[in-house]
């Protein structure tokens, strides 16, 4: 893989002989359908506690508590994120009169251990039988399922994002016609239905005719191809393809040259994670660059960084793509 970092952000990612390319596991998870997955198996249809408070250090809460055998199950939202808590029975106080009489822990001494920031005489015991049902359709909305990345092509000799960006459609080779197919399927913008990620499918070909777009494991990608979109011989800059695909966090960089691609011209603050591919025999090897401060992510990558054309591949690729836009970044 040819690269140069030159004086950029981007510092490649590390690979691991012990790697594996593999399919879907479960970090493709976020974190909130590992809520909704919890709380559906753990909570719903079972008796258990929910309590809201609209004024704590934490702003707005939801607090689901059950006991389950000898443990407490609880799922702490809040505008931070989710928590998802078990406690032994045994590590919660109870009062002697509340042993006497058969009732449980005090919601007091379970929110001291859970967090001691939070007072108990915020939260609000709601008995509304509906809420178990809005709680669970509030953690769905949260779930992201349309997701958007940048491709550009470079060819023969050419090493920077201006030349890239500078490429007709009729100008790629099969190589990258092959990987596009790889990623998805060709559509047609005019009256597309589905997630258009800024494209326009009004017809008037603002953003260009076609695009390639896919619909995978529930989630729906489309793909800012540069030399799909709207290619203009008197701007050096091509600022309607920049439009896009600099607002792509994350980007695909394919290559027909040996040529090392200079990360330092990509100019954008937005795109934060690249993806170089090349031509390997059936398949296609890569190198996966990230600014500094972009956390590692998972699937972690083999060496050789080497796909081939088959599904498990194909997961295996669009799955580390997916979890980048998972990321916290600035």
């Amino acid at each position: 893989m040819s690269i140069t970092v030159g004086n950029s952000e981007f510092r490649p990612l590390p690979t691991s002989p012990e790697a594996k390319i593999t399919g879907v596991h479960e970090s493709l998870l976020q974190d909130c359908e590992k809520d909704i997955i919890w709380y559906r198996e753990n909570f719903i249809g079972k008796p258990h506690l929910n309590y809201l408070s609209d004024s704590s250090p934490k702003g707005p809460l939801a607090i689901s508590i059950l006991l389950d055998a000898d443990t407490y199950k609880i799922l702490l939202r809040s505008n931070l994120g989710s928590e998802r808590l078990s406690i032994p029975k045994s590590n919660i106080s109870v009062p002697f009169f509340r042993k006497l009489l058969g009732l449980g822990a005090p919601i007091s001494s379970i929110i001291n251990l859970i967090d001691k920031s939070i007072p108990a005489g915020c939260l609000k015991l709601i008995k509304d039988v509906n809420l178990p049902g809005e709680l669970l359709a509030m953690e769905e909305r949260q779930v992201i399922r349309s997701y958007k990345f940048g491709v550009i092509y470079l060819k023969d000799g050419q090493s920077t994002e201006i030349e890239a960006l500078s490429n007709t459609h009729e100008s790629t080779s099969q190589a990258f016609r092959n990987f596009l197919n790889f990623l998805g399927e060709s559509i047609e913008l005019k009256g597309w239905k589905g997630y258009r990620a800024g494209l326009d499918v009004s017809g008037t070909n603002l953003t260009g005719t076609k695009s390639v777009y896919t619909k995978w494991q529930g989630y729906e990608i489309m793909f800012h191809v540069s030399t799909l979109l709207p290619y203009s011989e008197s701007d050096k800059q091509q600022l309607e393809r920049k439009r896009h695909i600099g607002n792509d966090i994350v980007i695909i960089a394919f290559q027909d040259t040996d040529k090392p691609f200079q990360l330092q011209t990509i100019t954008s603050h937005q795109n934060h994670v690249a993806m170089v591919v090349q031509p390997s025999g059936q398949g296609f090897k890569f190198t996966v660059v990230a600014k500094v401060g972009v956390p590692t992510f998972t699937p972690d990558i083999p060496e050789p960084a080497i796909i081939s054309t088959d599904a498990v591949s194909r997961d295996f690729f669009l799955h580390k793509r997916k979890n980048c836009l998972l990321l916290p970044v600035d």
